[in-house]
C-alpha cells in the first residue's frame, strides 16, 4: 500500500491498492457511511445500447465483500457524484477494487485505524515458508490476513537416494517463487534433509534455515512462535499474535490478575489505562463495521490513545480459536484489576 495523499482537514486518505493484504486492510477499515472516490466501470445506455464506461464516481458506502486470499474488495454503496451525462447519482453500485487501483476515503478517522494503514504502507518484505521433511513438504505465505498455505503434499518415500525428494521439493518451492517474488524464502525441518533442500535454493534465492520438531502444519505453528521467524515476518501480526496468546493463556492458568477478557472486563480496563496489548478478533470488527456500529472501534481507540499495543487476529492465525473461546477479545495488563 502506498499513501498518495491524507488531507487532514477534509478526513480524506488517498491510497494505492499494492497487495491482497491492502484490501484485507481496507475491509476492515471501511464502515457503513463512509464515502469513497475511485473510478469504476458502469454500464449506462447509449441510444439503444448498453456498454459499460469507465467513470469516477463518489460512493456512500453500504457494505464490502472481501474473499481471502483474493485480489478483489467489492464495495457496495449509493453513488454520491458521478458525470451527469450518464444520470446515475442516486442509484446502487458496486466498485469492484483490486491491485493496482487507487481509493480516497473521506471519514472521520480514529488514531488506530489510521496507524493500521500507515504501517501497512510501510510494510516491504514478503518471505515464503517451507517446512520439509523426506515424504512431505508444505509451502506457506505469511499475509496480514493469516497464513496462506499454497502447498501441502506427501511423497513416496525414496527407495535409494534422498537427493530426488530434495529435487522435487526445491523445485516446487522455486516455481511459487518464481511468482510470488519473495524477499527470503526460510527452509525449516526436523533433521539434515532440509539443508539438502536449502542448498539447492541457495544458487538462486536468499535463504534462511531453522529446525522444527514436526513436519507440515504443525511445524509450521511451531515456527510462529520462533524469535527467527519474528524477524524475518516483522511485518506481519500474526507470529506476535500467537506468542501473545500463548502470555494470556500461561496467565489464565495462574490465576493471575495481569489478564482480562470478554468484551466489558476489558472495556473496563481500557477506561483505567491499564491495558498493556490488546487482542481482538478481525471478524468482530468487520461485523460491527457492517452493521454500522462503533462499540468495538471505541474501545481499540481508546487503548491506542492510552497507550495500548493492539493485534487485530484474523480468522487463519493459529490464535484465533482460543481467542474466541475467550469472548474473541482479550488483554494483557501493565497492572492487575479487581
Amino acid at each position: 500500500m502506498r499513501i498518495l495523499e491524507f488531507d487532514e482537514k477534509q478526513e480524506s486518505l488517498t491510497i494505492h491498492v499494492d497487495t491482497e493484504d491492502d484490501l484485507w486492510l481496507l475491509h476492515l477499515v471501511l464502515r457503513k457511511n463512509d464515502e469513497v472516490i475511485a473510478k469504476t466501470l458502469r454500464d449506462v445506455s447509449v441510444g439503444d445500447n448498453s456498454r459499460r464506461v469507465p467513470m469516477i464516481i463518489r460512493l456512500k458506502v453500504e457494505r464490502t465483500e472481501f474473499q481471502e486470499f483474493t485480489n478483489r474488495l467489492r464495495i457496495h454503496g449509493i453513488v454520491l457524484d458521478a458525470p451527469e451525462r450518464y444520470s446515475v447519482k442516486g442509484s446502487h453500485h458496486t466498485i469492484n477494487l483490486g491491485t493496482g487501483d487507487d481509493l480516497t476515503i473521506i471519514r472521520k478517522w480514529e488514531k488506530f485505524e489510521l496507524d493500521k494503514i500507515y504501517k501497512q504502507a510501510e510494510r516491504k518484505s514478503k518471505i515464503l515458508i517451507a517446512v520439509v521433511d523426506i515424504d512431505e513438504y508444505l509451502i506457506a505465505l505469511p499475509m496480514a490476513q493469516g497464513i496462506k498455505i499454497i502447498a501441502d503434499r506427501t511423497l513416496p518415500e525414496p527407495e535409494e537416494s534422498l537427493e530426488e525428494n530434495a529435487e522435487e521439493i526445491a523445485k516446487e518451492v522455486d516455481s511459487y517463487s518464481s511468482s510470488l517474488s519473495p524477499d527470503a524464502i526460510l527452509v525449516a525441518g526436523s533433521g539434515f534433509f532440509k539443508l539438502e533442500v536449502a542448498k539447492l535454493l541457495q544458487k538462486k534465492y536468499k535463504v534462511y534455515i531453522d529446525d522444527v520438531n514436526s513436519p507440515g502444519r504443525t511445524g509450521l505453528n511451531e515456527l510462529l512462535r520462533r524469535d527467527m521467524i519474528d524477524q524475518l515476518i516483522r511485518d506481519y501480526e500474526i507470529s506476535e499474535g500467537r506468542k501473545q496468546m500463548d502470555k494470556i493463556n500461561e496467565l489464565i492458568s495462574k490465576g493471575s490478575k495481569l489478564v482480562t477478557y470478554g468484551k466489558e472486563e476489558v472495556k473496563r480496563a481500557v477506561e483505567i489505562g491499564a491495558v498493556d496489548t490488546l487482542m481482538v478478533l478481525s471478524e468482530i470488527i468487520m461485523k460491527e463495521t457492517e452493521e454500522g456500529g462503533q462499540e468495538y472501534a471505541k474501545i481499540l481507540e481508546d487503548a491506542v490513545n492510552k497507550g495500548g499495543k493492539v493485534i487485530l487476529v484474523p480468522k487463519d492465525s493459529p490464535a484465533y480459536y482460543e481467542l474466541r473461546n475467550l469472548g474473541g477479545i482479550a488483554c494483557l495488563l501493565r497492572f492487575g484489576i479487581d
